[in-house]
């Protein structure tokens, strides 16, 4: 029988207890959950005289959760070698404890680093858990897919790939009633060696709003590397970031986007170099229509001990509307002399001209802009290796396309 109560410190404790989870599992949540008050809201982005996205009236404790039987469910598409575990999260911590204890919402992504983290880490339901030995290559991408049927939910998914190991994870989060609040958090550690991709598209409901905090560590000769797209929601406040921590690692970090009616998105990347001979690619596109908003931040951190560092960074965004609004603040912070790094960010719109020129052979306007968009985003396409994800990011940007002829 499945019953809805607010967040509070009782359903925290009834939560923990259903699933019979280890004491320190207990304890991180109530931890965390004590903490609210006393830690600040997210960082969002803010240029001279705006604020772009405010969360502070954001209290996601008066939300009601289930606590039993849940609505919202999670598919896991894998066929993996032996040793592989592909598995939902909330067994994982029974079954596999030694190796999530020092890791879940401490060594990657703390808890305690904002509110609504710390809530997420006293609140996480279900998610996905995947382990790769050393040495163990994964051929096949593990495939998720969530539909949100809550008015809160929470899910946490933490890949751990150790020496040498090869995994590519594709997530889809989908649908959610209006209103509804989605906070997913995930955790990649990247052995020595080891290559990690992570892809994720969100396609939640219109009215849907959604935290979402992605980070990877990744140690020597490593390779970290995400694809975040972001469909769906009314407000999404997304971070995507990769400590390299290992000499001769590498992070590629690309986004795409797809704005409509009035949604809000708060998009937040950054890399953190604290060793040599590394590199990062960070790359976001994004169409906005009609009132949608977009604010873009990306970073890159290169520390002390970091030379011989090869870093980029650009951000493009295409306004099919007067009315649509973007701003991009990409930054460099450089404490070594010995680095090559660059960044650059456009917003414009529809070139009049090559409009011109397609209408000028037949092609009616409408159908030339749907071709201008398509085209837009296939620099970032050219890019990812998750031939399944990017066939639904075609698909998407179809269907958004289809709403503003509608």
């Amino acid at each position: 029988m499945s019953t809805q109560q607010h967040i509070d410190e009782e359903f925290v404790k009834e939560l923990s207890d259903e699933r019979d989870e280890p004491d320190w599992l207990r304890q991180r949540r109530l931890e965390a959950w004590r903490s609210y008050d006393d830690l600040p809201a997210p960082n969002v982005i803010q240029t001279p005289g705006k604020r772009w996205t405010d969360l502070d009236e954001l209290d996601v404790r008066s939300r009601s959760r289930r606590t039993e039987e849940r609505d919202t469910r999670t598919s896991i598409d894998a066929d993996v070698p032996d040793g592989v575990v592909v598995a939902d999260l909330e067994d994982a911590v029974h079954e596999h404890e030694d190796v999530i204890r020092d890791v879940l919402l401490r060594e990657v992504v703390p808890w305690d680093e904002n509110r609504l983290l710390a809530v997420h880490a006293a609140s996480w339901r279900s998610g996905l858990f995947v382990y790769v030995p050393e040495g163990v290559e994964v051929e096949d991408v593990i495939r998720t897919r969530t539909e949100v049927d809550e008015e809160a939910r929470f899910t946490h998914t933490l890949v751990v790939a150790e020496e040498n190991a090869t995994v590519t994870v594709a997530e889809s989060l989908e649908e959610g009633d209006e209103e509804t609040y989605v906070s997913n958090v995930v955790e990649v550690v990247a052995g020595d060696g080891a290559e990690v991709n992570y892809g994720a598209l969100q396609s939640l409901d219109e009215g849907a709003y959604q935290f979402t905090s992605k980070r990877g560590v990744a140690g020597r000769d490593a390779s970290v590397n995400w694809i975040d797209g972001c469909f769906g929601s009314a407000l999404t406040k997304s971070t995507v970031s990769t400590v390299i921590e290992g000499e001769g690692s590498d992070t590629a970090n690309y986004g795409l986007f797809f704005g409509t009616g009035r949604q809000h998105f708060d998009l937040e990347t950054w890399t953190r170099h604290d060793a040599p001979h590394t590199t990062c690619d960070m790359f976001t596109r994004g169409v906005l229509d009609d009132r949608a908003v977009s604010a873009y931040e990306g970073t890159i951190e290169v520390s002390q001990p970091a030379y011989e560092v090869d870093a980029y960074q650009t951000e493009n965004v295409l306004l099919v509307s007067d009315e649509a609004e973007a701003d991009a603040s990409p930054r460099l912070e450089i404490d070594n002399h010995n680095v090559k790094c660059s960044h650059a960010a456009t917003m414009g719109r529809v070139d009049d001209e090559e409009l011109f020129y397609m209408t000028s052979r037949g092609v009616d306007e409408d159908e030339a802009e749907k071709l201008i968009i398509e085209g837009f985003f296939e620099p970032v396409f050219g890019e990812l290796p998750f031939p399944d994800l990017e066939d639904e990011f075609r698909e998407l940007i179809q269907e958004k396309m289809g709403e503003r002829s509608g």
